[in-house]
């Protein structure tokens, strides 16, 4: 058995002590292993004779009578580790050729070249931890303000809420007076505008109908080419583009059948039933005839109308053909004068301006409108404002309104793919570096710390759905810093993310540097 012997030093007395106990065992433990009687195992299970201490054979199952070899696979080893901070490690890392202890006494016999780096660890650890220190007293310094800043800005908030409340009161009397008003003005204006419009149309309608009465009485007179007041068959059968069949010529039956199964109408009888269901098709002039009707179909209309004489007929249009014919300029009059508007003049047009009377009672309806519109957006932006302060003074801003300051800000993080943006206790967002659309991976849910603690993490939840997965969340850590920073942001698992942030306002009172004493 091997026993080591350790120089305590007397901090106060500055008197040196030797302590005696076994290798890999901690002074905090020392009084389990008293050499003067047999020892017994940490868990109670069987009692040895303390020579077999570290003989390098494991008697205990809890590996506790070889803290400083490595028999048994479940021991444990002490460094003392002077100058930097005391550690266990498992005893199997015990003289395996690697030193694990800063002070390299886990290697005792295997013959590993180490050097003791504790006091250059201890150096480090201790600068690292001044540094902690710092960054902890700044951001406390920062927390104590942003404290104030809260409890300054909750009373303001409370107090313009108050303020809004009221005067919301005030407003909504006011615009339901406007609101009174403004009806009132529109009645009077929606009648005057309506007997304007219906004036309009009347008289829109009467011009329609004189037009039409015009087109009708014109189109009659020429076609009724023996200007007889009678339009007949074969006055009508010229006009070939009045075709119902399709076959391109307008035959007598075709012509009867425009007329209603009469050989012959008046103007009358043309005005109400036949220009009608022709108008469309109608053309004055045709730049050329068609072929005579068949003898049959001529022959037919003889024998149906005793009076009808083709011969007749035809010498009338070929005299009228000659006349055409001789005056090329009268007959570019005539067809100016026969060709029809397709639409009645005035049927398209705007409705004119209102009469003075009308115009006065729209301005003031104009007025009172314009009244009402900004008094109602005025309640409506004092109704936001309501809202809004309600919301912010329901959160959980931490336990003295620390955390207020995030209320609004949103900090970024941009990575090779990515830019990250966390707004406090609103969102948490994605979006492509690249461009491309922005997705949400979770909004303000909740504080989401252990039990006593929650104040160290926020939780942001239902955000866009995955594919064929759930939808997307982010936790957030909170980490004391000097600076109100996004440090990291990860995806530990299929659309849960987790975000490294900073900020004043996790700090807390810097701590004395506490050490293990056991070993000084």
């Amino acid at each position: 058995m091997e026993l080591l012997l350790v120089l305590v030093l007397g901090v106060l007395s500055g008197s040196a002590v030797e302590v005696k106990r076994p290798r890999g065992v901690s002074l905090s433990s020392r009084s389990f292993y008293d050499d003067s009687k047999p020892f017994t195992c940490l868990d109670g299970s069987r009692t040895i004779p303390f020579d077999r201490v570290n003989d390098d054979y494991c008697d205990c199952t809890d590996g506790t009578d070889e803290p400083g070899t490595a028999a048994c696979s479940n021991g444990r080893f002490h460094c003392t580790n002077a100058g930097f901070k005391p550690q266990y490690i498992p005893s199997s890392r015990v003289n395996d050729g690697i030193c694990d202890c800063c002070d390299t006494t886990d290697e005792y016999n295997s013959g590993a070249l180490c050097q003791n780096t504790c006091r250059e660890m201890g150096k480090k650890e201790r600068e690292e931890m001044q540094k902690q220190a710092e960054v902890a007293r700044e951001g406390f310094r920062l927390k104590q303000q942003f404290i104030e800043e809260a409890k300054k800005s909750r009373e303001e908030s409370q107090a313009k809420l108050q303020d809004m409340v009221q005067r919301r009161q005030s407003l909504q009397e006011q615009v339901d007076v406007l609101r009174s008003e403004k009806e009132d003005a529109e009645k009077p204006e929606r009648e005057a505008k309506d007997a304007h419009k219906k004036a309009w149309e009347e008289r829109r309608e009467a011009e329609k109908e004189a037009v039409e009465k015009q087109q009708a009485s014109e189109a009659f007179s020429n076609l009724d080419l023996d200007s007889d007041g009678m339009l007949s068959v074969p006055e009508l059968v010229s006009h070939h583009e009045l075709d119902t069949d399709g076959d391109g010529s307008l035959s007598v039956e075709e012509a009867q059948s425009i007329l209603g199964g009469s050989y012959s109408l008046d103007s009358s009888s043309f005005h109400a039933d036949v220009w009608p269901q022709i108008r469309d098709k109608y053309k004055s002039e045709q730049s050329a005839q068609p072929p005579p009707p068949p003898p049959a179909q001529v022959e037919e209309a003889a024998d149906t109308h005793p009076d009808f004489h083709p011969e007749e007929e035809e010498e009338d249009i070929e005299e009228g053909d000659e006349e055409d014919d001789s005056d090329d300029d009268d007959d570019s009059s005539d067809q100016d004068h026969r060709t029809l508007p397709t639409k009645p003049h005035g049927e398209d047009s705007e409705l004119p301006p209102y009469d003075e009377a009308t115009q006065t009672l729209i301005d003031a309806a104009d007025k009172a409108r314009s009244q009402f519109e900004e008094a109602e957006k005025s309640f409506k932006d004092i109704e936001d404002t309501i809202r809004s302060l309600e919301k912010e003074i329901s959160l959980d801003f931490g336990p003295d309104g620390e955390f207020s300051y995030l209320y609004g800000p949103c900090y970024e993080l941009t990575t090779s793919e990515y830019i990250y943006r966390l707004c406090p206790f609103n969102r948490v967002t994605q979006k492509p570096k690249n461009g491309g659309s922005e997705t949400n991976l979770g909004i303000w849910g909740s504080w989401a710390g252990p039990e006593g603690n929650k104040f160290t993490a926020m939780k942001y939840e239902q955000g866009t759905s995955c594919w064929q997965g759930p939808n997307r969340s982010t936790l957030v850590k909170l980490s004391c810093g000097k600076e109100t920073i996004v440090t990291s942001t990860s995806e530990p698992s299929r659309c849960e993310y987790l975000m490294e942030f900073y900020t004043p306002a996790a700090c807390h009172p810097p701590q004395p540097p506490t050490g293990d004493h056991d070993e000084l």
